[in-house]
């Protein structure tokens, strides 16, 4: 069959537009399609380019603001400690034992457990909760990164929650420390005073408070949380236990031992509180107001004939007052120091126990600030009783800073 040159036109029509069709699709559409991607990503770095010089007219201030928060950073990263071990919790205790009346009962030693996870990578922080196991850390990380990208598509980087952390990453850790206690109300203040100030970082969680009337004694529990920042930039501690007490001779008699104080089995004269103290004792030292007609504060050793070893300041001011009972060459003594500028060293004749009187007295006025701060130290076999006497109810002048070894306070 011949076609007439009218097919023919026809069929060179269609052919054409099938050609510029084809052309369109296959050409055209990828060369404007790739224009507009070329041109949307134009836009993109031509804001980012704006941003940028914008903030380059802030450089030294982004810079100088940078080093601050680094600064910061570093500050509260140094204010935890790098590690979290049972030498911690030991120094911890004898802190509590050596300047507190304050009996632990019972202490658990808690395990750690990490509970955040701060990271840094190169430069964009990363926030999150530590995860269980490696099956949840791969499930935070698809979260994290999935919700990062429906957020910004072309986001590189930046802050998430929940995504594991990065090998320069800092792990928190956390162990808890519940302890029963007996002790005085002031011994108590100070002991979450002395939480508050540790040098490591601890809180006091919960604390529980009952009163015994009859002994004037306060018995509780609490419960200490203390805190680490580990890192493998972070240099663990090493931590000397060379002055901690450790055992005692016989467990039977109690004694010394390193796990709290002493005095809960030091119990002579638990009677009337020591009362027997105040008229049988070995050693002295008497606080006086600032208008006394004899010096304010006074130490010597009981005696006939003991006078050389008195010494004395009448300063209307706080002092510092130490004794040290210790062994030398068979023989007990004491060294007893004023403010670090005078002592005596006397040689103890007692035989069963070493009995130390504290005779205070209330104060005349409010410019009366006579008062002494005392630390007893006891390495000798013999147990030491100390009894703090006549003490002001309103402002004592008498503050036990500081006991260790074998020694028992009675107020």
């Amino acid at each position: 069959m011949k076609l007439g040159d009218t097919e023919k036109a026809i069929l060179l029509g269609i052919l054409g537009v099938a050609i510029a069709i084809l052309a369109i699709i296959y050409v055209a559409k990828p060369n404007w399609e790739e224009t507009q991607s070329i041109n949307s990503e134009i836009t993109t770095l031509q804001a980012k380019l704006a941003d940028l010089q914008s903030k380059q007219a802030d450089r030294e201030f982004y810079l100088s603001e940078t080093e601050r928060y680094e600064q910061e950073f570093d500050r509260v990263l140094n204010s935890f400690p790098p590690d979290l071990n049972q030498e911690i919790t030991i120094m911890f205790m004898q802190g509590i034992k050596d300047n507190n009346d304050f009996t632990i009962g019972t202490l658990g030693l808690g395990q750690q457990e990490q509970f955040y996870t701060l990271g840094m990578n190169g430069g964009d922080a990363t926030l999150g909760a530590a995860p269980a196991d490696a099956a949840a850390t791969e499930a935070a990380s698809t979260d994290a990164a999935a919700t990062e990208a429906a957020a910004d598509p072309n986001a590189a980087g930046g802050l998430t929650v929940g995504e594991a952390a990065p090998a320069a990453s800092y792990d928190c850790y956390r162990a808890a420390f519940p302890l029963d206690y007996t002790g005085s109300y002031e011994s108590l203040k100070d002991v979450v005073t002395y939480v508050d100030t540790y040098a490591d970082r601890m809180t006091v969680n919960s604390i529980d408070i009952s009163y015994d009337a009859e002994n004037d004694r306060y018995r509780g529990s609490l419960n200490v949380m203390c805190y680490a920042i580990e890192s493998t930039e972070r240099t663990e501690r090493n931590i000397d236990l060379n002055q901690v007490e450790v055992g005692v001779d016989n467990i039977f008699n109690g004694g010394s031992a390193g796990s709290g104080s002493s005095s809960s089995s030091l119990n002579k004269y638990d009677e009337n509180d020591g009362a027997a103290l105040e008229s049988n004792y070995d050693f002295y030292a008497m606080l006086n107001p600032a208008t006394s007609d004899v010096s304010a504060k006074v130490v010597g050793q009981n005696g006939t004939g003991k006078e050389a070893s008195v010494i004395s300041n009448s300063d209307n001011t706080v002092s510092t007052l130490s004794f040290e009972f210790y062994e030398k060459d068979g023989k007990n003594y004491c060294k007893y120091t004023l403010d670090n500028s005078k002592s005596y060293e006397a040689e103890v004749t007692a035989a069963e126990d070493i009995k130390l009187l504290i005779q205070s007295s209330a104060r005349k006025d409010a410019e009366d600030k006579v008062g002494i701060r005392v630390s007893v130290s006891n390495s000798t076999k013999l147990p030491v009783y100390v009894k703090v006497s006549g003490d002001d109810t309103t402002s004592p002048r008498v503050n036990v800073t500081g006991r260790t070894g074998s020694v028992k306070v009675y107020k």
